[in-house]
């Protein structure tokens, strides 16, 4: 459930990560958690005193959140996160104890999944981790020619995963900040969403540090903060470019501040199987386990929340066009932009009501 990368049409630097390291250059800082690249520009860094204590802030909240939420299995036991511990213990009765920011989550998720009947569901650890779809070449290795011609999970594995996966068995105390995961094999995953709660967390430090511009990529979650430093074409607002699918180029250009835009897509992450020769993509659907199949080919958001962004891109999308349109529109404060292709096959647009008012989208 991780979230493509949305190209970004304002910048663009190429950089060799490695590791946990940070590197500085000038305004802007790298970093690589989640399991994906995170970079920070903060522009008037002279007014505002920009220095290394702003970036070793800014990173001990990454890491933080990092081993908090990263579920998959650690290297080294001792720096396991709070998340995968958790789901250790799934198929007990007993209520573990979790941090303020885990059940914050955790809670967050189950209220979207309630809102979109199940269309996002944080139980989906079991389903993900079946079909085991990479996202780019550096996740494929060395295999990665055999990940991405191979077959997909059988009937019954797909069936078994399924039925591990309902978000109202999960129990929640917020009183004593507890958590239940009653099933064994059920696993809680926060991949949908936790990016987008990251790139919150990092605006409410800038805010608190009084940075006026800047701008996030936290995996592909893109946050806008602030204006633009320096006035363009009349404005100070950012323009932020969304990918064409299957293309290097835009879709289209939205014209946005104190705003985030968080796309899901079919176009990254996917595996052809070599006996069907069919193209399955990540963003599984809650009903069938398998790959979502409707004509949507990506969904963007634009809202002032990272974390909801994050999550209904995938909600949304697995919604389709006219439910996931709908949807949209009846939700305060969101909008959204589809790609799809239309009945002669050609890649069409859709967006809500305010996109073009509110965004400028051209």
């Amino acid at each position: 459930m991780r979230k493509i990368l949305t190209f970004i049409s304002v910048i663009l630097i190429l950089i060799v990560l490695n590791g946990c390291k940070s590197i500085k250059k000038s305004d802007i800082l790298f970093y690589e958690y989640f399991d994906t690249n995170i970079e920070l520009t903060v522009w008037d860094t002279k007014k505002y005193d920009i220095n290394d204590k702003l970036w070793q802030g800014a990173e001990e909240i990454i890491k933080r959140l990092h081993y908090t939420f990263k579920r998959t299995e650690p290297v080294d036991e001792e720096k396991a996160s709070e998340l995968y511990n958790l789901n250790k213990k799934a198929g007990t009765d007993k209520p573990i104890k979790v941090s303020d920011e885990l059940f914050y989550l955790i809670k967050k998720s189950i209220d979207i999944a309630k809102e979109t009947e199940g269309r996002f569901d944080p139980s989906i650890g079991a389903l993900v981790d079946l079909w085991n779809i990479k996202s780019t070449d550096k996740d494929r290795g060395k295999d990665k020619e055999k990940d991405e011609r191979r077959t997909r999970p059988k009937d019954e594995d797909i069936a078994n995963s399924l039925s591990l996966v309902d978000y109202n068995l999960i129990k929640i105390d917020e009183e004593n900040k507890t958590i239940v995961i009653p099933k064994e094999g059920m696993v809680i995953d926060l991949g949908g969403i936790a990016k987008g709660y990251a790139a919150d967390k990092l605006v409410e430090y800038f805010n608190e540090k009084d940075i006026k511009h800047a701008l996030l990529n936290v995996g592909g979650n893109i946050y806008a903060l602030g204006d633009r430093y320096e006035e363009k074409d009349g404005t100070t607002n950012w323009k932020i470019g969304i990918r064409k699918p299957f293309n290097n180029s835009n879709l289209g250009i939205l014209s946005v501040k104190n705003k985030t835009v968080v796309t899901s897509g079919v176009y990254e992450r996917y595996f052809i199987d070599r006996v069907e020769e069919k193209r399955y993509h990540h963003i599984l659907d809650t009903t069938t386990g398998f790959p979502v199949e409707n004509k949507l080919l990506s969904v963007s958001i634009i809202t002032e929340n990272s974390t909801l962004a994050d999550a209904l891109s995938t909600s949304v999308f697995a919604m389709g066009l006219e439910d996931g349109m709908d949807f949209i529109e009846n939700y305060e404060s969101v909008e959204a932009v589809f790609s799809y292709y239309d009945e002669n096959k050609d890649m069409a647009i859709a967006k809500s009501s305010g996109v073009d008012s509110l965004y400028h989208f051209e």
